[in-house]
């Protein structure tokens, strides 16, 4: 069984997003993939891995500004 956040993050894939994690520091960039335990952010300058356990909010940038 998958994260809850799994089925949003796999519709995600390839689209601009922020990231918040659990301990207030938010990430932008394009998620380039999801695996059943976490995505990996790439912000242009370097890749992040966040486990789906360290993440507060998923929202896709591209709803908010387009």
């Amino acid at each position: 069984m998958h994260h809850p956040l799994y089925r949003t993050a796999s519709e995600y894939i390839n689209s601009p997003v922020e990231i918040r994690d659990y301990y207030g520091e938010s990430y932008r960039g394009t998620l380039e993939y999801v695996t059943p335990d976490g995505v990996y952010l790439d912000t242009g300058s370097d890749g992040i891995f966040f486990p789906f356990l360290t993440i507060a909010s998923l929202v896709l940038l591209g709803s908010l500004f387009f």
